[in-house]
């Protein structure tokens, strides 16, 4: 007896009994958070503001003037959340039999339904999704040059005199839209749950890579996903649809760690025919099926069937849409913009301090960022390259490659980029890792807040660049300080001190 009991802590549980209050305290935590998130769809919702007053709304304008009871609303509520996901993690971290998955997987689906009721309080882009769909399926427009404000909607939209910047198949994909014909109403809560579907979706890809990878962890893995309140809040709570983009890198994993090489690119080309930015990972997955192959020939021949089915998605997609080069205008412009970024405080500091010219700053500023990221990608890659090559050492490699590029890859940076990296240090074992994804969700839910009222507060009015520095610094300097103890505690750039030997040679 005392043997079974060993084995059972050893593969993360104890003796059978245990789970029942595992699961009593976890479905607690989660009834706890899915009544925050009741509250403030209740306070921030589409049947009380849309249409409104003919504009897009956020926050600001749906919780009303007081500045100051509007932050303290929006971060006790955000500390309760997390509150309530570090007991959850804790609780499955502490050796505890993890409830069923059908428990763990209830409550992402609870948090889902509500919140697809609230009007995105943190996102414009929603509104515009819904109006590209129209564009493309009510009026029959092509969505890559046609701007939402060229058809009839019922609000002004923020930048709706522009063209989405996304790939072709993220249209196609807003085929839900289709199906309510006229209704806008209609077409915000399809869309939404729609877009819930996709952050569901790879909860469970999640969960299926960290049982392949890492038994024993896939339910902290998809707790530390699907429950992490910064995922929610700006996923199912705000529509973004980099939560598309980011199922179809999951898929790419998975099928990598399942070695079906043929089609590890075709759904990385899924992923960048919504967002462009997984080309950055086609590398990492290459070296990694190199690495991982038992009969690399084999390997070789499947990608390029690989290529070629990727190639071929690619051509059809854009195909529908092309244009001539003015099809990507909208790419363009979005990326010579800069908000909220490292090369905005760089491009400001040049400005104001330096007197340079605005133009010779923003090239400056945009190309230190590149080449600051282009230096760590490559140091990126020889680290994995150096490591024992996993899969869970691939996706901590994926995780800081869009960490990286977040931070100084981007001049036009919003808060929610960092969904990015946090999707995949969740597969990523150790305390560190664990750390890392704590500070970097709880940061991420500060720099919105910030942007809207640091207006009113004097001394950022005083001092500009403090003002333009402020949600940076917030944004990315506590997940810089953790990566960097991270580092020093691990000796390792990867963070993968919580691998196994039976892992490291996955």
């Amino acid at each position: 007896m005392p043997a079974v009991a060993g084995a059972a802590r050893a593969a993360g549980g104890r003796e059978s009994g245990s789970s029942v209050p595992t699961a009593y305290v976890v479905a607690v935590l989660g009834i706890a958070s899915a009544a925050i998130y009741l509250s403030l769809t209740i306070l921030m919702s589409f049947l009380e503001f849309f249409p409104g007053p003919g504009i897009t709304l956020d926050f600001v304008k749906m919780l009303g003037p007081d500045w100051q009871a509007n932050s303290a609303l929006l971060v006790s509520s955000s500390a309760a959340l997390f509150v309530f996901y570090g007991f959850a993690v804790y609780w499955l971290r502490a050796g505890e039999r993890p409830p069923p998955l059908i428990v763990l997987l209830a409550f992402p689906v609870a948090f889902a339904v509500i919140l697809s009721f609230m009007y995105p309080p943190m996102s414009v882009d929603f509104i515009h999704n819904v109006s590209d769909a129209r564009t493309l399926f009510v009026f029959g427009g092509n969505p890559m040059v046609t701007p939402p404000d060229a058809h009839p909607f019922p609000v002004g939209q923020s930048y709706g005199s522009l063209p989405a910047p996304y790939g072709p198949l993220w249209f196609l994909l807003l085929f839900p839209v289709a199906l309510v014909g006229e209704g806008v109403d209609a077409a915000l809560h399809v869309l939404k749950f729609y877009t819930s579907l996709y952050y569901l979706a790879s909860a469970v890809l999640v969960y299926l890579i960290a049982r392949r990878v890492t038994p024993g962890r896939e339910s902290l893995a998809l707790v530390l996903y699907a429950w992490n309140p910064f995922i929610v809040l700006r996923i199912a709570g705000n529509g973004h649809n980099d939560v598309t983009m980011l199922f179809f890198v999951l898929l790419a994993l998975w099928l990598l760690v399942e070695r079906r090489w043929r089609f590890v690119l075709p759904a990385l080309a899924a992923a960048a025919l919504i967002k462009y930015i997984p080309l950055l990972l086609v590398p990492p997955f290459l070296m990694a099926g190199f690495l991982l192959a038992a009969d690399r020939p084999q390997f070789w021949r499947d990608t390029a069937i690989g290529a070629s089915l990727a190639l071929g998605l690619a051509a059809i997609s854009f195909g529908i849409f092309w244009e001539g080069w003015a099809t990507l205008d909208s790419v363009r412009e979005q990326g010579e913009g800069f908000i909220t970024s490292t090369p905005l405080v760089l491009r400001e500091q040049l400005i104001w301090r330096w007197s340079m010219d605005e133009e010779s700053a923003s090239s400056l500023a945009r190309w230190a960022g590149i080449g600051t990221f282009a230096v760590l990608y490559a140091g990126l890659l020889l680290a994995f390259w150096r490591s024992r090559r996993t899969a869970c050492e691939l996706a901590a490699c994926l995780a800081l490659i869009l960490l990286a590029f977040a931070v100084f890859g981007v001049s036009w940076y919003r808060p929610w980029y960092m969904i990015w990296p946090l999707t995949f240090l969740a597969l990523v074992p150790g305390r560190w890792t664990l750390l890392l994804i704590l500070v970097t969700s709880i940061s991420g839910m500060l720099p919105d807040i910030i942007e809207q009222y640091r207006g009113q507060l004097q001394f950022f009015r005083e001092h500009y660049l403090w003002a333009v520095a402020a949600p940076v610094i917030v944004a990315f300097v506590p997940p810089a300080v953790a990566l960097v103890v991270g580092w020093i505690r691990t000796r390792s750039v990867l963070m993968t001190d919580g691998l196994s030997p039976a892992t490291a040679r996955q």
